[in-house]
């Protein structure tokens, strides 16, 4: 967890990965009905920040620290590359030939009486 949330401090320090890092470790239900309930602000993303520097134990100075160093770039996984499959060759079908084509189903009437 500790790693988990300095990575955070260096790399994303964003409102929604605070949220999502508090949602999962924090233990304290009213805070998480608070960072669901409010948008993101400066003072949020504070509180967010402090609640995440307790949890794992940094200190004060070192989160000082942290913040003050600009953000890291992140290596996104190599993702897999997506096959495009071809659709098979189907020819152009013309209005008048597409309609000609067509018979439409005509419901016989009943003739009981």
């Amino acid at each position: 967890m500790k790693e988990e949330i300095k990575n955070y401090f260096k790399t994303d320090r964003s409102h929604s990965g605070g949220v999502a890092l508090i949602i999962k470790h924090s233990n304290r239900l009213s805070l998480k009905k608070q960072v669901n309930i409010h948008p993101a602000s400066e003072y949020m993303t504070g509180v967010i920040h402090e609640e995440l520097r307790e949890l794992s134990g940094i200190q004060r100075d070192e989160l000082h620290d942290l913040l003050q160093l600009p953000i890291a770039p992140t290596i996104p996984a190599e993702q897999p590359v997506a096959v495009q499959t071809v659709a098979p060759d189907i020819s152009p079908v013309s209005p008048e030939t597409a309609t000609s084509d067509i018979v439409p189903e005509v419901k016989k009437a009943s003739r009981k009486k």
